[in-house]
């Protein structure tokens, strides 16, 4: 006989029952663990891509802020708060839907920004209610805002007095 010959008894032909459903709810949590982390990764993702993407709108507010101060500079920054913020960036978002009048949530999509022309808001559709904790809206708004001097201390708000700057703001959707 061959020595490389193996021998197969009734034993060793292949798993038993027990075995199989050892392996399958090992598997089926493994695949709960892995699917609950892809979901709290996307939620992560959304999260960051809006904090960036409202960082990069501020960025390119200050620049131009920035630009009217320069000599032979102007620019009237009450026209610059009704303006697309989304116009000023040299690439738009891929997920940005464009201009709209009051625009429903169908009209804007899960996940996609929008500039709402009847306030001069932006409009961020989250794709998950978890994004942030908070109220749990779906549509999240952004506003241009002027900083105006309030009183002869130097302090600065939204009221009245001499506009000292601008910035983007989230307000109630």
């Amino acid at each position: 006989m061959n020595p490389m010959t193996i021998f197969v008894t009734p034993k060793q032909r292949g798993y038993t029952l027990l075995e199989f459903a050892v392996v399958v709810v090992v598997v089926g949590v493994l695949a709960a663990v892995l699917l609950d982390r892809m979901a709290y990764y996307q939620v992560q993702a959304e999260r960051v891509s809006l904090q960036t993407t409202v960082a990069n709108l501020r960025s390119t507010l200050q620049i131009r802020l920035e630009q009217a101060k320069l000599p032979g500079g102007s620019l009237d920054l009450t026209m610059l708060a009704e303006e697309n913020p989304f116009t000023w960036l040299k690439s738009k978002p891929v997920n940005y839907a464009g201009e709209y009048y009051s625009p429903s949530d169908a009209q804007i999509g899960a996940g996609n920004w929008c500039f709402d022309r009847s306030d001069k808001s932006v409009v961020y559709l989250l794709n998950n209610s978890e994004t942030f904790s908070g109220p749990k809206t779906m549509r999240l708004k952004f506003k241009v805002k002027l900083l105006h001097l309030l009183n002869t201390s130097g302090a600065v708000g939204t009221g009245a007095g001499p506009v000292v700057g601008i910035d983007i703001e989230q307000v109630k959707a």
